[in-house]
């Protein structure tokens, strides 16, 4: 649109002939004659440009208007007219032809504009030598104007598909946020819940701890969410293991965790795996026993979850909740592997494996 708005502009390179055809002293008939004309040549050429590409039809009887004009026009204006009006015959052939045929479109109008337009008022090819060049001229720079149009929408089309892929990561990234930071959170509440409504008869006092445990629980879910909103949230494998224990414990699962030393950039992924694989338990398993594995091995960290709960049968696929496939995203992201399946003797095992910075491959 920009370059059509430019190429419209230019029309005010049509009145150079004037000045030379009103020195000859026209009539008042040829001075009428040459405004009407200037007139519908204009107006011709504005709808070629803006309105005829609507239909194929419409836009071909324009063009050929235009050029008849222009033909017409030219044995009262002279060979300014030649000149001024050449680059607009050219620029409405660029515009009404895909730029397969445009080549052959360009090529006639040159021709015709060098050959017939000229004999029109009796001048010479071989005197008027420079007509060809100056059509070549013109039909190459438009030819690489329309190139360079067609890259540039093609950009700004790339970049808005860029934009939109950046949109919907973060959404995704935010709601994966979102689901690990407060599933966890809610099942361990609901697991003290259901625990202080079977204590508030036959135990007040420790009823009366889990509900304010609850109510700490609560206050840290939105303290992660409000975290979790200003920035890109890492855990702490630390907390995330002390919130395991505290969680296990109050849904009456015993806690093993053996933990070696861990480089400080795997730390936040194993975390997550820690934190989901405890959600995982607290809420599926009905287990009575769950082990947390961390360490070094072979060039690479791991975190493992397993529990002798219900688990996956061997036969049966164990589907993978918003939680896993968010968890699977988050390692995939470190370079790492997640797997999750039925563990040995029974239960479920959750196991993540990290590559060590300059580890071999």
């Amino acid at each position: 649109m920009k370059g059509r708005l430019w190429n419209c502009l230019y029309l005010v390179v049509l009145v150079w002939p004037l000045p030379t055809f009103l020195a000859s002293s026209p009539s008042s008939g040829q001075v009428a004659l040459a405004a009407a004309g200037l007139a519908a040549f204009v107006g011709l050429y504005l709808w070629v440009m803006w309105c005829a590409e609507r239909s194929r039809r419409a836009q071909g009887l324009a063009l050929a208007l235009l050029y008849v004009v222009a033909a017409a026009m030219t044995p009262l204006l002279g060979e300014l007219w030649l000149l001024s009006m050449w680059f607009f015959l050219i620029a409405a052939v660029a515009v009404s032809f895909s730029e397969r045929t445009l080549p052959v479109a360009a090529g006639a109008t040159i021709l015709a504009v060098t050959l017939a337009f000229p004999l029109l008022l009796g001048l010479s090819l071989a005197e008027r030598w420079w007509f060809p060049l100056q059509g070549v001229i013109f039909a190459v720079a438009m030819r690489a104007f329309l190139r360079l149009e067609s890259a540039n929408r093609a950009l700004s089309q790339a970049n808005a598909e860029v934009e939109r892929l950046a949109v919907d990561n973060e959404r995704l990234r935010f709601a994966r946020d979102m689901h690990d930071l407060l599933g966890h959170s809610l099942a361990v509440m609901t697991v003290k819940s259901q625990l202080a409504a079977r204590l508030v008869t036959a135990d007040p006092e420790r009823a009366r701890a889990e509900v304010e445990e609850v109510e700490e629980l609560s206050r840290q879910a939105l303290a992660d969410v409000r975290e979790a909103i200003t920035g890109y949230r890492e855990l702490s494998l630390a907390d995330e293991l002390d919130g395991a224990r505290r969680a296990l414990a109050t849904a009456g699962v015993r806690l093993e965790v053996a933990a070696g030393p861990l480089p400080a950039d795997v730390e936040p992924v194993l975390a997550w795996v820690v934190r989901e694989g405890t959600t995982n338990v607290v809420r599926h398993s009905g287990a009575r026993h769950c082990r947390i594995l961390l360490g070094v091995r072979g060039g690479e960290a791991y975190a493992e979850v397993s529990d002798d709960g219900g688990g996956c049968r061997a036969d049966v696929a164990c589907a993978a909740g918003n939680g896993l496939r968010g968890l699977a995203e988050r390692v995939e992201v470190a370079g790492g592997v997640l797997d999750g399946g039925p563990a040995e003797g029974g239960g479920f095992r959750l196991s993540a494996r990290l590559p060590l910075a300059g580890a071999p491959a």
